[in-house]
């Protein structure tokens, strides 16, 4: 089972029935679902308006920890707000 939004270029793939695989094209993140729960409390806390007007003010990236702290991503807005949306059309 793959989700995956067309004009995006983050892919989310579900291989097993408790793993998840994000392909961000230059890195795979393996996921347990918890895990991607997580993450994407991560994502949307960053990717609202305060903080992303505080980003933007600030260093223009952020830094992110996932799936337990094994990888750390660094995204700018436009990275951190399609990686939002691709989040938002796994859990509709």
């Amino acid at each position: 089972m793959n989700f995956l939004a067309e004009e995006l270029s983050f892919k989310l793939s579900c291989g097993s029935r408790n793993c998840y695989q994000l392909d961000l094209s230059y890195k795979v993140i393996d996921f347990t679902f918890c895990q991607l729960l997580a993450f994407r409390k991560k994502v949307l806390q960053h990717a609202s308006y305060e903080s992303l007007e505080a980003i933007i003010n600030g260093d223009n990236f952020i830094l992110l920890f996932a799936a337990d702290n094994k990888h750390v991503l660094f995204l700018d807005v436009p990275q951190l707000i399609e990686l939002r949306e691709l989040l938002l059309s796994v859990f509709k």
